[in-house]
């Protein structure tokens, strides 16, 4: 004996079989996702700590570089200092500043880059500030002997007048 119905039972029991399995289907994506896209996430994340602990890290190293700097800076043109020597220190601690700045891991390389051309800059500047205390000290030098060879100049030309007068007047007296 077979049930009249047999077709439209396989036919809706077919649809239930295919609404059922969609349904486990979209509940078991759903935990996947729930579990899957978390995990995705935190390593992403855990990824951009990493490279802000990094920029962090040589944060702190080019400060205490670039304190450095400042203070050889500061103190080049001071008296009693060997400013040539200095000058080399100096422009190799900003040569390794340079080198040292990861592009990868900074965000800003040009902040950076720009930083230690200021720097560079600032101790050509100070050199030319003491090639020019120089100079002013050869022009004061010389305007010393200027003015010495002016009063000599005057007083020469004193003597030389006072000599034609004698001339003019002996030459007088003689006729």
């Amino acid at each position: 004996m077979q049930v009249l119905n047999r077709q439209e039972r396989n036919i809706s029991f077919m649809w239930f079989l295919l609404f059922f399995i969609i349904t486990v289907a979209l509940f078991v994506l759903a935990i996947f996702f729930n579990y899957q896209v978390p995990v995705r996430e935190n390593a992403s994340l855990r990824k951009e700590l990493n490279t802000f602990r990094q920029e962090q890290a040589f944060q702190a190293e080019f400060v205490q570089k670039l304190d450095k700097v400042k203070h050889n800076l500061d103190s080049i043109n001071l008296p009693n200092q060997n400013a040539n020597y200095m000058d080399q220190v100096i422009a190799a601690s900003l040569a390794d500043m340079r080198n040292s700045i990861p592009k990868d891991v900074v965000t800003h390389y040009a902040l950076y880059d720009n930083i230690v051309q200021n720097c560079l800059s600032l101790q050509q500047t100070k050199q030319q500030l003491r090639e020019l205390q120089n100079a002013q000290q050869s022009i004061a030098g010389l305007k010393e002997q200027v003015m010495d060879l002016n009063s000599k100049l005057e007083s020469k030309s004193r003597d030389l007048d006072n000599c034609r007068q004698m001339l003019l007047l002996n030459s007088r007296g003689g006729r």
